[in-house]
């Protein structure tokens, strides 16, 4: 199957840590304070502030996002979209899985918002969807250092997912 054909499933994650210098701790504290909303919801609509304004067009056309993404991939990459979702009790505060800590009594688990791409919604110069493998290993920790910088988190995940099947496709194909 085509990569393109799986653009919809498809996918690069940035799943964003808990906020980083004390300055925006303490910003994401009064944010919730003021408008009585768990520590959660605060970071999580700090995090999206800060992937739409990362995702808004400049002057030329082009968003950061998609700058970045030119810059990693070395090719003409347009980011039309994201969407936000979370990882509930799959991470640690520290970044640690928390299937990875043996002693359950350490484990505290993190809601983590994460940024995720469809592969439909990064394209290249042509205007088709990119191969989501690009982001290799390599182009995955660039990117997540970069992240690092910019965000001013404690911690990225970056992965990607492709090459999904529904259940549903492959029964139907068996049973033509």
């Amino acid at each position: 199957m085509s990569y393109q054909n799986q653009s919809d499933s498809d996918h690069l994650s940035i799943i964003v840590g808990p906020p980083g210098p004390e300055n925006i701790i303490n910003s994401v504290h009064n944010f919730a304070a003021k408008h009585d909303i768990s520590l959660d919801d605060a970071w999580t609509v700090y995090v999206k502030s800060k992937a739409d304004y990362f995702i808004e067009p400049d002057d030329s056309g082009l968003s950061y996002f998609s700058e970045i993404f030119t810059d990693i991939l070395k090719q003409d990459i347009t980011v039309s979209e994201y969407f936000l979702t979370h990882y509930i009790n799959t991470f640690s505060a520290d970044g640690q899985l928390l299937a990875k800590i043996k002693d359950a009594s350490k484990r505290e688990p993190y809601i983590a918002p994460a940024i995720i791409f469809h592969a439909k919604n990064i394209l290249d110069s042509k205007g088709k969807p990119i191969n989501i493998k690009l982001f290799n290993e390599l182009n995955r920790d660039i990117l997540q250092r970069l992240m690092l910088l910019l965000w001013n988190v404690n911690w990225i995940h970056t992965s990607i997912s492709y090459g999904y099947e529904s259940k549903r496709k492959t029964v139907k194909k068996e049973m033509n």
